[in-house]
């Protein structure tokens, strides 16, 4: 399907994935992309109504196993690792299907940029951070996953 780009005006490309979440339900991933400038956007919506219909969950990470929990997040879900003092705030076309460890790598890529353009104490703080995220890969750290979603379309589910 054809869409124009918000950002060119150029024609995009708009796809529609379908995925079946165990314990969740059915879904649909939209995926809007512009061959000209590159703009993408993503976002995914639960169409089947889930038994409880949470807007908040909490994950305790302590252990390698926990990293291949499943992270759904809609573009209306922020996330919280206050053990990293990291925020992750709702932004419309940044949705995704991953587990705890693509969000992990996530935020590590986000720092990794941040502390190239940084010096003194931010400095340390972002090493200190993506240590701490590499003890946590390795099962030697604990975090907490927290997940807020008003829409409900946001999700952590365990195996």
């Amino acid at each position: 399907m054809k869409e124009s780009c918000p950002v060119c005006g150029a024609e995009a490309d708009l796809q529609f994935f379908s995925y079946n979440i165990p314990h969740f339900g059915d879904a649909i991933l939209f995926v809007v992309s512009c061959p000209s400038c590159g703009y993408r956007s993503t976002d995914v919506r639960i169409l089947s109504e889930f038994k409880d219909n949470q807007k908040r969950y909490e994950l305790v990470v302590s252990s390698v196993r926990d990293l291949n929990v499943r992270v759904i997040r809609s573009s209306f879900g922020s996330i919280e690792i206050p053990e990293l003092g990291v925020n992750i705030e709702p932004k419309e076309g940044e949705s995704f299907i991953s587990t705890v460890e693509g969000v992990l790598k996530r935020v590590e890529r986000v720092v990794e940029v941040l502390i190239r353009d940084e010096g003194g104490a931010k400095k340390k703080r972002a090493e200190w951070v993506l240590g701490q995220i590499e003890k946590i890969k390795a099962g030697k750290a604990r975090m907490t996953l927290i997940l807020e979603d008003a829409t409900g379309n946001s999700a952590i589910i365990p195996d």
